[in-house]
């Protein structure tokens, strides 16, 4: 019973420890300097923590899963801010807003797929990323399009 009760305690501490690895990791990239780059390693930790909570929904860890959803959305979310912040008008700079924009479109693809796998009952979070992402996703295309202002 005391081993049971031990290893439990252990399990949590190290999924705490891991949420807040992973948090600090999204500070850190938030400190990046370069914004183009700050955007780039933005996209890359929200692929990995897909893979991540799809990994978490396959081992019913709801928890975890919901964790990393809410991850995907902040950093797709910061990749836009980031962007943003470079000052560069997407139609006469569109590198790195359609690299963001095709990165963010193949993440939603992603998320539907790992949708129709999850059980009914974990659909509005995953509904949630959803809309998070094709609103950053929208907001990239429409600023490639657009005219200067």
């Amino acid at each position: 019973m005391a081993r049971c009760l031990a290893g439990g305690l252990l399990c949590l501490t190290v999924a705490s420890g891991l949420a807040a690895a992973q948090q600090s990791h999204l500070e850190a990239i938030r400190a990046v300097p370069e914004m183009t780059a700050r955007a780039r390693q933005a996209l890359d930790f929200a692929a990995a923590r897909l893979e991540a909570a799809a990994q978490a929904y396959k081992d019913h860890d709801l928890e975890a899963g919901r964790d990393a959803l809410g991850e995907i959305g902040d950093a797709v979310e910061l990749a836009v801010e980031a962007l943003e912040a470079t000052g560069k008008h997407p139609r006469r700079n569109p590198r790195h807003f359609k690299n963001a924009e095709i990165r963010t479109r193949r993440l939603l693809g992603q998320i539907r797929q790992l949708r129709r796998r999850a059980h009914p009952g974990d659909h509005s979070d995953l509904d949630g990323l959803i809309e998070r992402v094709e609103t950053a996703n929208g907001k990239l295309l429409l600023g490639i399009m657009s005219a200067r202002d």
